[in-house]
């Protein structure tokens, strides 16, 4: 796992969880699949957070000093616009290395040829056959 810097490239926060603000104040939390040149942004399991209008306005009183209540939904897949964004900041590292979760690392298998090649078994499957010029 790689440690995260001011030189990280977006490229090395695929599969990291990014939370993410909007331009209408709005938080994406999600785990970043893909993006491109213009900061569009691929997340899974993703939940939205909001500030509601109750607490907003409650907020808006300055003789109230409570904290802001969030409304949170659960989006799933989305792409988010790079045009949306505002700020970007990392949650959390990959939970397991991709290739480990999936299964893709070098096992133990053995290759052996077939005793019989697949081209001569095919010959021996045909259609139906024809007795006295009809189908069987």
């Amino acid at each position: 796992m790689s440690t995260v810097t001011k030189k990280t490239k977006m490229s090395d926060l695929v599969n990291y969880r990014l939370k993410i603000l909007s331009i209408d104040n709005r938080y994406f939390v999600g785990t970043l699949l893909a993006f491109d040149t213009h900061m569009n942004l691929v997340l899974a399991d993703t939940e939205e957070s909001r500030i509601t209008n109750k607490s907003l306005q409650a907020l808006k009183d300055s003789s109230n000093t409570s904290k802001p209540v969030y409304d949170k939904r659960s989006l799933g897949l989305i792409v988010l616009r790079g045009e949306q964004i505002v700020s970007l900041s990392i949650e959390s590292p990959p939970a397991v290395d991709p290739k480990k979760r999936l299964g893709l690392e070098k096992g133990k298998g053995i290759s052996k040829p077939l005793k019989t090649p697949v081209s001569v078994k095919a010959k021996s499957l045909q259609g139906p056959t024809l007795k006295n010029g009809r189908k069987v």
